[in-house]
């Protein structure tokens, strides 16, 4: 999978920053969306964490789609137990590159 992000990704990402933890924090999540936006998969289709249709092993899928970006996860891979998937089925919910 990093070969094909890596072909889908050939600009070298601007690494001159600050070192406050706030301006870092933020470098990290614009570089992990336009890495995720150069992916090879389709985020409306496949799960923004695992990039697979089904999580492994895993015959049920329960999916929650980020508010914010739109992306679509498997509430295993981001191991939300059933409290936490109905919260963010029925109310505003932000995946952790939108927190």
């Amino acid at each position: 999978m990093a070969k094909a992000v890596m072909e889908s990704f050939p600009l070298i990402p601007n690494v001159n920053f600050e070192c406050s933890k706030k301006y870092m924090k933020r470098e990290r999540r614009e570089l992990a969306l336009e890495i995720l936006e150069a992916s090879v998969f389709d985020e409306h289709t496949y799960c923004a964490m695992c990039a697979a249709l089904r999580p492994p092993g895993s015959p049920i899928t329960d999916w929650v789609q980020c508010d914010d970006c739109e992306r679509w996860y498997h509430a295993q891979c981001l191991a939300m137990d059933s409290r936490d998937f109905k919260k963010a089925e029925t109310g505003y919910w932000n995946c952790p590159l939108c927190k």
